[in-house]
């Protein structure tokens, strides 16, 4: 371990959580020894205790929690007792977003009202007020009276956000500091949200500072399985470290809908790292596949998946079981006591991972919030907008065998726009002049965007622009058109001499046709064919409007691609898409680092304080299903751009024979189950 790691606070990780949900009857009969027994055998140096807020696990004398009707001594107290002897850190678990049903008659000002007054309920319980008396006054004293009584390490904040609501200090507060009423329900209006955005940093900063008061060294984790309400980059800022789930039920949360995809793991450890780069996100996983009450558990293959991807990244991991690990179903218990062990026997090779990316992709708050997806993060169920975009660009991008980082839009700014060769822009339709200036000084100075569907349409609200706001793509999108049917013709002169074998590539959804002067192009948009009988499916003709257009600003150059390349590969797949894409990255960056992947395998390589890692998941799973357990792929031949010497196997402590082509090493990987790890040491340039 390096000495600036070593010497960096605690939580700055990567730190090996682990999270007993308890249920209150758990509290019957409570052995905290057996907490930390459990922590210990999945490897974990901290855990996420029970705490407070409308579930008190230890005896407290406010009214404005319940103490856990089964409880008989201290539970909180012991487990953070426990902890300490085992030297194990703790955070103490808050929920603070609802509150028990006796209360509503008690204290009816604690909670959010719907219009017609009656209160709003999260599942069965009613919901709290973020601008009443609870969040203003209560919570403070819960957290003065915790901080009394014990040494903390921190809090972990479950479920934190603004709601909506519509008492009448809620929308007179709204009023006065936006000159609007709270939106009708289902209506959601840019001035609202903005407002519950800084509501939610804001009161995350004063909680902070209020911790830190009496306890200087205790941090404070706010976390929403789906971030409602929040600023993504002010939340990021306001507390200590990002805290993201990437469960990936198999079944997921009707209520709010989750992504379900391959690398959401990575998607979250990037965006964290890109905000905070001097600590290791906690990222979260569940042990149920269905969410719904919690019992069923996760396939093996899949949890342990989704732990080590995020480990892949830097990120600290954090298992969350229902109860104990005597579980009514145990077989997720056995991965996760695997997976522990796994993650501390190689510890030192997950410590000061840092990024090999040449490539950034843009994450867009913004267009998630007003552009298609209507605010969803799992995107919209019936139409692609910058969710889809984005995961198909970084799919095949990943596919390709490129690392690539990822930015989080709304203050980009020219220097950490600089560590990138190419910046990706996947269907960024709502940018903001102060991202868009940035990106622009980006490619006056020598960078490369590539840019997809309607980017820059419309401004950070969702408000249409009338004139483009990249100078480097002067072009505005149009209003679009549905191209079912059509293809788009592949120049002689331009991509058809990297691609000669592919004369075309189909294309469905919406087209954008650039408004003004149109720059030079490629993909020439041929149809769409209304006529689908066979006697007159003939393509003829050059194609009329550019499915690729391209530009020169300064000493860089931008190219858009008005249609939504990413979206395609999401859905279907097809290679030719995915080879698009990869005719123009390559120009730009050259050669992947890793290649030689048989399809369904991810890679992530990443720089190491002695070299590098380089991470192998196996994505196989049968088509249209989701990716479970997955079947062990036979052996084959992987090449890494490296000036390493030496293959060492972290998973298995193996020493692999590997040859150097170049600047090339290769070396075969025997067979892959659900994941292998390397660690690629030695020769010039690796530490």
């Amino acid at each position: 371990m390096s000495a600036d790691i070593a010497a960096a606070p605690w939580w700055r990780g990567p730190v090996r959580f682990f999270q007993h949900l308890l249920r209150e009857t758990d509290a019957i009969g409570f052995d905290a020894g057996r907490v930390i027994d459990e922590a210990r055998q999945a490897s974990a140096t901290a855990i996420v205790a029970m705490g407070g807020g409308f579930s008190a696990w230890y005896p407290t004398a406010l009214s404005s929690q319940e103490r856990n009707p089964h409880m008989t001594g201290d539970c909180l107290g012991e487990m953070l007792a426990a902890a300490r002897g085992a030297g194990m850190r703790a955070l103490v678990r808050m929920d603070i977003s609802k509150g028990r049903a006796a209360w509503l008659t008690r204290d009816p000002d604690w909670f959010v009202r719907k219009p017609d007054g009656s209160p709003s309920l999260v599942w069965t319980m009613p919901q709290i007020c973020a601008t009443g008396p609870y969040w203003e006054r209560e919570v403070f004293s819960i957290l003065d009276e915790i901080l009394s009584r014990y040494p903390v390490d921190g809090f972990f904040f479950n479920y934190f956000g603004v709601p909506r609501c519509w008492c009448p200090r809620c929308r007179a507060i709204v009023r006065a500091e936006t000159g609007q009423d709270v939106p009708a329900p289902g209506e959601r209006r840019p001035a609202y949200e903005r407002w519950r955005q800084r509501r939610i940093a804001d009161y995350t900063a004063r909680l902070v500072a209020h911790v830190r008061a009496p306890q200087p060294d205790a941090i404070v984790v706010p976390y929403h399985h789906v971030r409602d309400g929040w600023d993504y980059r002010a939340m990021a800022a306001a507390g200590d470290l990002v805290a993201p789930q990437v469960s990936n039920p198999v079944a997921v949360n009707p209520i709010d809908p989750q992504p379900q995809w391959t690398h959401w793991a990575s998607e979250e450890a990037l965006m964290a790292l890109s905000q905070r780069p001097d600590r290791a996100p906690l990222v979260l996983q569940t042990g149920s596949a269905f969410f719904a009450s919690r019992q069923t558990a996760m396939p093996a293959g899949r949890l342990v998946r989704n732990v080590i991807q995020a480990a892949a990244q830097g990120s600290s991991t954090c298992p969350a079981i229902n109860g104990y690990l005597d579980q009514d179903d145990p077989r997720a218990i056995p991965a996760i006591i695997e997976v522990g062990r796994y993650l501390a026997a190689a510890a030192r090779w997950y410590e000061g991972l840092s990024s090999l990316a040449a490539i950034a992709v843009v994450r867009s708050p913004d267009s998630v919030a007003w552009g298609p997806d209507q605010g969803s993060l799992a995107g919209h169920p019936a139409r692609p907008g910058h969710v889809s975009e984005f995961r198909g660009l970084f799919s095949a991008l990943s596919d390709l065998g490129h690392p690539c980082d990822v930015l989080v839009a709304g203050g980009l700014d020219r220097e950490t726009l600089g560590r990138y060769r190419l910046v990706v822009l996947p269907a960024v339709s709502c940018l903001s002049d102060a991202d868009a200036a940035a990106l622009d000084a980006y490619v006056a100075a020598g960078g490369t965007v590539i840019a997809t569907a309607d980017a820059g349409a419309s401004d950070q609200d969702g408000t249409p622009r009338t004139s483009p706001p990249l100078a480097c793509l002067p072009s505005l999108p149009g209003p679009p058109s549905t191209v079912f049917g059509a293809y788009l013709v592949l120049s002689p002169g331009g991509l058809r001499r990297t691609l000669p074998e592919i004369p075309h590539v189909g294309v469905d959804g919406d087209f954008w046709r650039p408004l003004g002067d149109e720059a030079p192009g490629d993909l020439r948009l041929l149809g769409p064919f209304a006529n689908n009988a066979p006697e007159f499916t003939v393509l003829e003709g050059g194609g009329t409007a550019p499915g690729l257009i391209w530009a020169v600003h300064g000493h860089g150059s931008a190219a858009w691609l008005p249609w939504r390349l990413g979206a395609m590969y999401q859905a279907y797949g097809l290679t030719d898409h995915a080879r698009i894409l990869d005719a123009l990255v390559s120009v730009v960056v050259g050669e992947a680092p890793v290649g030689g992947l048989p399809a369904g395998v991810t890679a992530i390589l990443k720089r190491h304080p002695d070299g590098e890692v380089l991470h192998l998941l196996n994505d196989a799973a049968p088509q249209g299903r989701p990716q479970l357990d997955p079947p062990t792929l036979a052996g084959f031949d992987v090449t890494v751009r490296s000036p390493a010497t030496c293959v060492h196997r972290i998973d298995t402590g193996d020493e692999l024979a590997a040859t150097r082509q170049g600047d090339r090493l290769s070396f075969t990987v025997p067979g892959l189950g659900v994941f292998t790890a390397f660690a690629l040491t030695g020769g010039e340039g690796a530490r």
